[in-house]
């Protein structure tokens, strides 16, 4: 386990058959894609081993973990540090600077566990893990701007809307507006 915090805990995803049937149980699930990668873009099987795979044996710079509640496996959370992705990638944060600041992304891939506050939890404890272990100086995430459940979790946990992120995803069919949202490590009283 990389951490555990409140009933929640974290570990890396693995390079097991195990692991990728629950994210293609989750990634074919409607309510799931609802929010994340869309309805219209599921993830069988093959497509997640084809699109998970390189990341678990870090071939990417994303890092992937699941996340579990009591010991349960209930969701996916990836982090990944911004400098170490493709300038591309960098450039749609919008961020004049991207050293020590990390991204993340989510979803709570067991629907029966959405607005139990798990989220909130979950997102606390990763920008704990990163701000403690990896020395990050800020957090963002870009929920799209119509996913108010998620932004209002993420303004539980200290981020703040940095920037509108016009078009930055596609999204059932259409380019979305995202928000850059940000949280920053607290400064040091020494």
């Amino acid at each position: 386990m990389l951490f555990e915090k409140d009933g929640i805990s974290f570990r890396l995803m693995q390079d097991d058959i195990h692991d990728y049937q629950l994210m293609a149980k989750w990634l074919t699930d409607k309510k799931v894609l609802e929010f994340y990668e869309g309805r219209d873009n599921p993830f069988p099987l093959a497509r997640i081993i084809e699109t998970y795979q390189p990341l678990v044996r870090g071939y990417d710079p994303v890092v992937p973990c699941l996340f579990y509640y009591q010991n349960i496996p209930i969701g996916y959370i990836q982090y990944y540090s911004l400098n170490d992705l493709p300038e591309t990638d960098r450039l749609k944060y919008c961020l004049e600077n991207t050293y020590f600041i990390y991204g993340i992304d989510l979803f709570i891939g067991e629907n029966t566990y959405w607005n139990k506050g798990i989220g909130t939890t979950v997102v606390s404890g990763i920008v704990d893990y990163l701000f403690e272990q990896l020395q990050a100086v800020k957090v963002v995430i870009d929920p799209d701007v119509k996913n108010t459940r998620a932004i209002r979790c993420y303004e539980k946990c200290g981020f703040v809307k940095e920037k509108l992120l016009p078009k930055h995803e596609l999204h059932e069919g259409k380019y979305q507006d995202n928000w850059l949202m940000v949280i920053e490590r607290k400064k040091s009283l020494h």
